[in-house]
Protein backbone atom coordinates (compact mmCIF):
# COMPACT_ATOMS: atom_id res chain seq x y z
CA UNK A 1 0.00 0.00 0.00
CA UNK A 2 1.60 3.29 -1.10
CA UNK A 3 1.67 6.29 1.12
CA UNK A 4 -0.25 9.81 0.70
CA UNK A 5 0.60 12.91 1.78
CA UNK A 6 -2.46 13.85 3.51
CA UNK A 7 -1.26 17.69 3.07
CA UNK A 8 -0.93 17.30 -0.47
CA UNK A 9 -3.99 19.50 -1.48
CA UNK A 10 -2.77 22.56 0.96
CA UNK A 11 0.58 22.68 -0.86
CA UNK A 12 -1.03 23.46 -3.99
CA UNK A 13 -3.09 26.27 -2.62
CA UNK A 14 -1.52 27.26 0.91
CA UNK A 15 -4.58 30.30 1.15
CA UNK A 16 -7.03 27.17 1.74
CA UNK A 17 -6.76 26.68 5.29
CA UNK A 18 -7.58 30.75 5.70
CA UNK A 19 -10.19 30.05 3.82
CA UNK A 20 -12.06 27.49 5.98
CA UNK A 21 -11.86 29.16 9.02
CA UNK A 22 -14.91 31.72 9.18
CA UNK A 23 -14.14 35.32 10.08
CA UNK A 24 -15.10 37.08 13.50
CA UNK A 25 -18.32 38.99 13.80
CA UNK A 26 -18.07 42.39 15.40
CA UNK A 27 -20.94 41.86 17.74
CA UNK A 28 -22.69 45.17 19.82
CA UNK A 29 -24.11 44.76 23.32
CA UNK A 30 -27.85 45.23 22.80
CA UNK A 31 -28.60 44.74 26.23
CA UNK A 32 -27.13 46.76 28.39
CA UNK A 33 -29.23 46.19 31.70
CA UNK A 34 -26.63 44.73 33.42
CA UNK A 35 -24.95 48.34 33.15
CA UNK A 36 -27.77 50.38 33.98
CA UNK A 37 -28.33 48.29 36.76
CA UNK A 38 -24.38 48.50 38.20
CA UNK A 39 -23.57 51.69 37.47
CA UNK A 40 -20.80 53.60 38.76
CA UNK A 41 -20.62 55.84 41.38
CA UNK A 42 -18.81 59.03 40.89
CA UNK A 43 -17.76 61.07 43.33
CA UNK A 44 -16.09 64.87 42.85
CA UNK A 45 -13.21 65.42 44.57
CA UNK A 46 -12.14 68.91 46.80
CA UNK A 47 -8.82 70.34 44.70
CA UNK A 48 -7.09 70.26 48.09
CA UNK A 49 -7.28 66.26 47.86
CA UNK A 50 -6.31 66.05 44.21
CA UNK A 51 -2.56 64.81 44.50
CA UNK A 52 -3.77 62.52 46.93
CA UNK A 53 -6.87 61.20 45.09
CA UNK A 54 -4.73 60.55 41.81
CA UNK A 55 -2.36 58.41 44.09
CA UNK A 56 -5.14 56.79 45.51
CA UNK A 57 -6.55 55.66 41.92
CA UNK A 58 -2.84 54.77 40.49
CA UNK A 59 -2.04 52.09 43.74
CA UNK A 60 -5.81 50.63 42.74
CA UNK A 61 -4.92 50.29 39.29
CA UNK A 62 -1.52 48.73 40.48
CA UNK A 63 -3.20 46.54 43.09
CA UNK A 64 -6.18 45.56 40.09
CA UNK A 65 -2.88 44.65 37.88
CA UNK A 66 -1.46 42.40 40.63
CA UNK A 67 -4.83 40.47 41.31
CA UNK A 68 -5.99 40.59 37.73
CA UNK A 69 -8.92 41.74 38.75
CA UNK A 70 -10.59 45.15 38.13
CA UNK A 71 -10.09 48.41 39.45
CA UNK A 72 -13.83 48.53 40.78
CA UNK A 73 -13.37 44.95 42.44
CA UNK A 74 -10.65 46.41 44.60
CA UNK A 75 -12.06 49.53 45.40
CA UNK A 76 -15.41 47.87 46.34
CA UNK A 77 -12.42 45.46 48.99
CA UNK A 78 -11.06 48.61 50.11
CA UNK A 79 -14.20 49.88 50.97
CA UNK A 80 -15.83 47.39 52.92
CA UNK A 81 -12.79 46.98 54.56
CA UNK A 82 -13.01 50.76 55.66
CA UNK A 83 -16.81 50.85 56.24
CA UNK A 84 -16.70 47.82 58.62
CA UNK A 85 -13.53 48.98 60.60
CA UNK A 86 -16.47 52.49 61.01
CA UNK A 87 -19.14 50.26 62.04
CA UNK A 88 -16.93 48.34 64.63
CA UNK A 89 -16.15 51.58 66.11
CA UNK A 90 -12.21 50.82 65.05
CA UNK A 91 -12.76 54.01 62.35
CA UNK A 92 -13.36 56.98 64.35
CA UNK A 93 -14.15 60.30 61.65
CA UNK A 94 -13.88 63.22 63.08
CA UNK A 95 -14.86 66.63 60.89
CA UNK A 96 -12.40 69.56 62.37
CA UNK A 97 -13.26 73.19 61.37
CA UNK A 98 -11.04 74.83 58.34
CA UNK A 99 -11.74 78.55 58.23
CA UNK A 100 -10.86 78.32 54.86
CA UNK A 101 -13.88 76.24 53.57
CA UNK A 102 -17.32 75.45 54.51
CA UNK A 103 -16.75 71.92 55.11
CA UNK A 104 -14.59 70.32 57.46
CA UNK A 105 -11.79 67.81 56.51
CA UNK A 106 -10.51 64.57 57.91
CA UNK A 107 -7.76 63.20 59.79
CA UNK A 108 -6.40 59.62 60.89
CA UNK A 109 -3.66 57.34 61.78
CA UNK A 110 -2.85 54.49 61.91
CA UNK A 111 0.10 51.81 63.07
CA UNK A 112 2.60 49.87 61.23
CA UNK A 113 3.06 46.10 61.53
CA UNK A 114 4.26 44.01 58.46
CA UNK A 115 4.98 46.57 55.88
CA UNK A 116 3.46 46.19 52.42
CA UNK A 117 5.14 47.36 49.50
CA UNK A 118 2.13 48.77 46.56
CA UNK A 119 3.10 48.94 43.28
CA UNK A 120 1.56 51.79 41.45
CA UNK A 121 0.46 51.22 37.84
CA UNK A 122 2.76 52.29 34.87
CA UNK A 123 0.88 54.87 33.20
CA UNK A 124 0.62 57.91 34.32
CA UNK A 125 -3.08 59.26 34.50
CA UNK A 126 -2.68 62.91 33.16
CA UNK A 127 -5.27 65.48 34.42
CA UNK A 128 -5.28 69.22 34.34
CA UNK A 129 -6.42 71.63 36.65
CA UNK A 130 -9.66 70.24 35.79
CA UNK A 131 -12.05 68.30 38.47
CA UNK A 132 -10.76 65.27 40.19
CA UNK A 133 -13.62 62.33 39.81
CA UNK A 134 -12.79 59.33 41.24
CA UNK A 135 -15.66 56.55 39.46
CA UNK A 136 -16.31 52.81 40.94
CA UNK A 137 -18.94 50.09 40.56
CA UNK A 138 -19.76 49.45 44.24
CA UNK A 139 -23.48 48.62 44.85
CA UNK A 140 -26.18 51.51 46.02
CA UNK A 141 -25.81 50.40 50.36
CA UNK A 142 -22.13 51.38 50.08
CA UNK A 143 -22.97 54.60 48.92
CA UNK A 144 -25.39 55.43 51.36
CA UNK A 145 -23.28 54.38 54.23
CA UNK A 146 -20.49 57.19 52.30
CA UNK A 147 -23.23 59.46 51.78
CA UNK A 148 -24.16 59.29 55.70
CA UNK A 149 -21.11 59.74 57.02
CA UNK A 150 -20.81 62.30 55.23
CA UNK A 151 -23.93 63.99 56.65
CA UNK A 152 -23.44 67.93 55.79
CA UNK A 153 -20.14 68.87 57.19
CA UNK A 154 -17.99 66.74 55.01
CA UNK A 155 -18.00 66.72 51.18
CA UNK A 156 -18.71 63.10 50.24
CA UNK A 157 -15.36 62.69 47.75
CA UNK A 158 -13.38 63.79 50.81
CA UNK A 159 -14.93 60.76 52.60
CA UNK A 160 -14.26 58.88 50.14
CA UNK A 161 -10.57 59.39 49.83
CA UNK A 162 -10.30 59.32 53.31
CA UNK A 163 -11.95 55.41 53.41
CA UNK A 164 -9.99 54.16 50.26
CA UNK A 165 -7.13 55.92 51.76
CA UNK A 166 -7.43 54.22 55.13
CA UNK A 167 -7.93 50.63 53.57
CA UNK A 168 -4.78 51.69 50.93
CA UNK A 169 -2.54 51.99 54.32
CA UNK A 170 -3.86 49.04 56.13
CA UNK A 171 -3.08 46.84 53.28
CA UNK A 172 1.02 48.57 53.08
CA UNK A 173 0.89 47.81 56.64
CA UNK A 174 -0.16 44.50 56.65
CA UNK A 175 -3.53 44.79 58.08
CA UNK A 176 -5.57 44.04 55.00
CA UNK A 177 -4.82 41.17 52.77
CA UNK A 178 -6.75 40.83 49.46
CA UNK A 179 -7.54 37.49 48.33
CA UNK A 180 -8.65 36.25 44.82
CA UNK A 181 -11.92 34.18 44.64
CA UNK A 182 -12.97 32.28 41.60
CA UNK A 183 -16.53 32.39 40.00
CA UNK A 184 -18.46 31.29 37.79
CA UNK A 185 -18.79 32.78 34.35
CA UNK A 186 -21.68 32.03 32.20
CA UNK A 187 -22.02 32.43 28.30
CA UNK A 188 -24.25 32.03 25.74
CA UNK A 189 -23.98 29.32 23.73
CA UNK A 190 -25.34 30.08 19.92
CA UNK A 191 -25.58 27.63 16.95
CA UNK A 192 -23.85 29.15 14.84
CA UNK A 193 -19.93 30.98 15.38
Amino acid sequence: MSRQDAFAHLKKDAQEPVKIIPQARTQKRDNRAWDRAHRGMSYRIPSSLHVQAKDIRATILGLAHQHMTSTSSVANALMGFSLAHVRQGKLVIEARPNANRRKMILTWAESSEWPQEIQPAKRAIKMGNANVVLTYRWGKDVSTQIKALAGTEVSVGEVVVFLLSYAVEAHKQGHLRLKEEAFVVSQKVSPTW
